[in-house]
Formats: structure tokens, sequence, C-alpha cells
């Protein structure tokens, strides 16, 4: 629980001054509602250091009826305890952008996420950036997939595409440990 309230707290308190962030390039996306359903994090961001990263991270999108979705990941902390965070995902005339609000019960600050590229049947790849404490951008990402594997090529083509295209800083970006994860 720790890591991603950890995380969605960094999101928060980074997020009130996110337009010094750049926008990174995106592919046209014709109907964000596919989103909807249960993704598996492959890579993400990382603040603490590769041996804090959690596991078995899972992204669940649920429609609600204003066409928005509500968030729910989950994941395994590294001394095996199970954590989880909600937020609310909120669609915008940019069908590339989403605004993911950390605190579901209210939509006064935000974090942008871009989606650089998906077919939301298989893979999605987004661009997220926030700023540290002095106010310099952190660029990162995730990849998430509908298994909890991908194909080796399409993870590099993705990775490739989120570090050398959209910025995302290697420093902030890492795979994620789905071995051996009871969902």
């Amino acid at each position: 629980m720790k890591m991603i309230a950890t995380l969605f707290i960094v999101f928060a308190i980074a997020s009130s001054t996110l337009a010094q962030c750049p926008v990174p390039p995106t592919v046209p996306v014709s109907d964000v509602a596919k989103i909807a359903g249960r993704w598996y994090q492959i890579a993400g961001p990382t603040f603490s250091g590769t041996e804090n990263q959690p596991k078995c991270v899972t992204a669940d999108f649920t429609p609600k009826k204003d066409g928005n979705f509500n968030l729910t990941m989950n994941a395994t902390d590294p001394d095996g305890s199970k954590n989880y965070g909600v937020g609310l995902v909120e669609r915008t005339d940019n069908q590339n952008l989403l605004k993911l609000h950390t605190s579901p019960s209210t939509t006064s600050s935000s974090i942008n996420v871009y989606l650089v590229d998906t077919d939301f049947d298989n893979y999605l790849a987004a661009y997220i950036c926030l700023l540290d404490s002095s106010q310099s951008p952190v660029q990162t990402g995730v990849i998430l997939s509908r298994a909890n594997t991908m194909d080796a090529e399409k993870y590099a083509e993705l990775t490739d595409l989120l570090i050398n295209k959209a910025g995302v800083s290697t420093d902030y970006f890492i795979a994620t440990n789905q071995n051996d994860c009871q969902y």
C-alpha cells in the first residue's frame, strides 16, 4: 500500500504545475472508451530505486456513466504485502489526453497522461510528466498489456518510442516484474 500511495502522493503534489512539461508526439486514438478493463503494467514509473519496486502491478479501468473511468491499481510490495490505490481518469476533448486525479473525490488537481501508442486490444504506452521539488520536469511513462507478458519486439518498440521520441527518462522508467503473481 505504501508504494502506490507514495506514487499517488508524488503525482498529486507535482501535478499543480504541469504546464512546464513538454507535450509528446501521439498517435490518433479512435475510441478511448476501449481502455476499460484490466491491464498489466509491463513497465512504469520508478521514484525510489529498483530494490523498492512493486511487482504484479495491475490497473483496472471501470467505466462510469459520465464517460470517465474509476482506476484501481493493485500491486505486491517487495515485502510481499498487497497494496492498492484508487483514482479517477477523466476524458478530455483530446482523445490522446487523459487527466488522472489521484483523489477520486476531487477534480481540482490532475496529472496529464498522454496516450502515445495503443491498439486497446493488446498494448498501451503512455507518457506522464511531473515536476520535481526544483520544478524540473520528470518525464516517465507506462507500458500496459492486456496479458501479464508482452512480446519482446513490441516491448522494445514501445520502450524506444517512450524514451527516444516522447523523452521519458530512463532514471524514472523501469520494467515491472510480473513473475509468480497471484492477481
